[in-house]
């Protein structure tokens, strides 16, 4: 099963502005270590643009929601309006199904 819609949108929304601050410049040393860490759990090889952020984020997610917790961890380490945007995000009881039956009756 994937993310729900909020948690997807809660999630990408806390990375979307993190990450936007760290390339701004306007995270210290422990924020540049903190995005470090998030680009390795996503993978990225380079950090996506300020503008594609959200969308590479939100796809990402969608792909591999298993990612969520270990993401919502870092950033709930984070304080301020990062961590208070993700602060009462459970993230480790996310479930992947690949494919869901449903019986209609």
């Amino acid at each position: 099963m994937s993310l729900d819609p909020i948690t997807l949108a809660t999630i990408t929304s806390a990375v979307t502005l993190f990450g936007t601050k760290v390339l701004e410049g306007l995270g210290g040393e422990a924020a540049k270590t903190a995005w470090d860490r998030v680009t390795k759990v996503f993978g990225w090889q380079e950090t996506p643009n300020a503008a594609d952020l959200a969308r590479a984020t939100a796809e990402h997610l969608q792909a591999n929601p298993q990612h969520a917790a270990s993401v919502v961890q870092l950033l709930q380490q984070q304080g301020g309006n990062v961590g208070m945007l993700v602060g009462h995000i459970e993230a480790e009881r996310v479930l992947v199904a690949h494919t869901i039956h449903t019986v209609n009756m």
